[in-house]
């Protein structure tokens, strides 16, 4: 990040398959909780609602978008 934390890391045994796309969206919501300050739920994607790390903002997604999941 601009702090020169490493937030995430991946590493792979050498006869495992590499997935780009998801190295993308780690980056995506990477920038997503910098710039909006909520937390990607599971099977997130750029474009998806985020939601507070909060009790009452893992209940209010839920509540939300439970169907989706």
């Amino acid at each position: 990040d601009e702090a020169g934390m490493v937030r995430h890391q991946v590493v792979n045994d050498l006869p495992l398959g590499r997935n780009v796309d998801e190295m993308l969206r780690m980056v995506d919501a990477l920038s997503f909780h910098e710039e909006h300050g909520e937390v990607c739920p599971a099977g997130w994607t750029k474009g998806d609602a985020g939601m507070k790390d909060t009790t009452a903002g893992v209940a209010e997604y839920l509540a939300e978008h439970a169907g989706k999941l």
